[in-house]
């Protein structure tokens, strides 16, 4: 296929991100094929983007903004039904695994999402044959490139907007209370890595403020080069943190630092020249979606303002969950980590024994966590954490308690509170009468609570701990 194209100078062979603009115009035509091992990865790379945003949840969602609050549970995982029966096909078949779908999806790498991810490949595979025969005439597809990358663009800003402002408001990381008295011992390996974020809430900030950036710089084409370089270099540190801290977020992750590395394919000469050795490489000149100024010009309006109702709707979203959960939002009755004095079972004192299983050692009320059950937590006397979803009363000053993993077990309390910083609980704990004393901790006697920058410094700040 011939394409004529405005020039602004001598004809020279062009590669399909270095097209004219329009406002550059001569008539010497230019004759741009592709070699066919470009149009073969382009028809592949084309086909499996297209398979993974049609087949993933998590890439259109973003996309409707304040829209998708709106949106019925099981619309976010429609698109995993429709693909389930193969799927699981492929995962008996192929791979002899069961590659069942676990509901609620709390983990991106079940074996139904590495299948998936496997039929993306063999899908994008067959398209790119029969494609490839079919079109087998064509020298290039500059057009559909060119659209191509306005998608991918607005897709991963979409979710580097959904990522980021989760950290700008720190909510993604933040630290609950029962972080401060669980044994780190008993810590997962995502637990630490989200203790370690949420306990500085300027680094997660930080974080988020630079996930924002790559997400504005996404927007506008002419800083998408840069936009998609710091997305690549954020994306491969955090798929780095999700394999060695167990984050179960692996394959979304490397398909989003496979969008990045997508529009930076075109421009890896270019990028190689511009760091590596000492030659200039030049202006770029980028292409237009459309010939005219004034359509062009539209059609960057449009990605801006396309953009610009992303991020609001995620400002939106985060706000409204910043003054119900965050730091400085409403506090829950009793907030804060109770030490248990003294416990009575069915009119019995227990006294404190790591060895009984029933005998409560702290009680904890916290805000509520994306991440955590529910806001209120006991800590046994071996250490073990149980979390309970909880009911407040302040007329009746109750307190209903219920398990998530044990649909049978319930519990209502009373509480009064002679001082505020001493709290009496009576009532039933599972079919038992129970009666506690308990006393508040002071969370600022925590070292953990001690974060924020330090400027001068003597010496590390190691509490209990010296240096070998």
């Amino acid at each position: 296929m011939t394409r004529v194209l405005k020039a602004a100078g001598p004809a020279s062979p062009e590669t399909p991100d270095q097209l004219d603009t329009p406002d550059q115009q001569t008539d010497v035509p230019l004759v741009v094929p592709w070699s066919p091992a470009t149009r073969v990865a382009f028809r592949f790379g084309l086909a499996y983007v297209a398979l993974f945003f049609l087949t993933e949840m998590r890439i259109m969602y973003p996309l409707l903004g304040v829209f998708g609050n709106d949106l019925p549970a099981g619309a976010l995982v429609w698109q995993y039904h429709l693909v389930r029966p193969v799927v699981t096909w492929v995962g008996e078949h192929v791979f002899g695994v069961d590659a069942a779908l676990i509901e609620p999806v709390q983990s991106g790498d079940q074996r139904f999402f590495w299948v998936l991810a496997f039929c993306w490949f063999v899908g994008a595979l067959v398209v790119t044959a029969v494609w490839s025969v079919i079109d087998r005439h064509r020298t290039d597809y500059v057009w559909l490139h060119k659209w191509f990358h306005v998608v991918v663009r607005l897709c991963l800003a979409a979710q580097l907007f959904s990522f980021g402002f989760a950290k700008v408001f720190p909510l993604q990381m933040s630290l609950p209370l029962t972080r401060l008295v669980e044994p780190y011992g008993d810590f997962g390996m995502l637990n630490v890595l989200w203790s370690q974020v949420g306990s500085s809430q300027p680094y997660e900030i930080l974080l988020g403020c630079a996930e924002v950036t790559a997400a504005v710089l996404l927007l506008v084409p002419r800083t998408a080069i840069l936009g998609a370089l710091l997305a690549s270099v954020e994306l491969t540190q955090v798929l780095i943190l999700n394999v060695t801290y167990q984050v179960p977020l692996k394959i979304f992750t490397f398909h989003l630092l496979l969008l990045a590395l997508i529009l930076l394919a075109p421009h890896a000469v270019r990028l190689v020249g511009f760091f590596v050795t000492d030659r200039g490489v030049g202006p770029l000149r980028r292409p237009q979606l459309f010939r005219t100024r004034r359509a062009a010009s539209l059609a960057l309006a449009v990605q801006i303002l396309f953009g610009a109702w992303l991020a609001g709707s995620q400002v939106h979203e985060e706000w409204k969950l910043w003054d119900s959960i965050g730091t400085s939002g409403p506090k829950p009755p009793l907030y804060g980590i109770w030490n248990v004095a003294e416990f009575s079972l069915d009119g019995h004192d227990r006294p404190p024994l790591t060895t009984d299983g029933e005998r409560w050692n702290r009680l904890i009320v916290d805000t509520s966590h994306s991440y955590q059950p529910g806001p209120v937590s006991s800590q046994r006397m071996d250490g073990s954490i149980v979390d309970y979803a909880a009911t407040f009363d302040a007329k009746s000053r109750t307190m209903a308690l219920a398990r998530l993993d044990d649909p049978t077990w319930s519990a209502r309390l009373v509480f009064t509170q002679s001082t505020p910083d001493r709290l009496t609980l009576n009532g039933v704990l599972h079919g038992h009468k129970v009666r506690m004393r308990l006393e508040k901790a002071d969370l600022s006697s925590f070292p953990l609570t001690h974060n924020g920058p330090r400027w001068v410094q003597d010496g590390p700040y190691q509490p209990r701990l010296e240096l070998r």
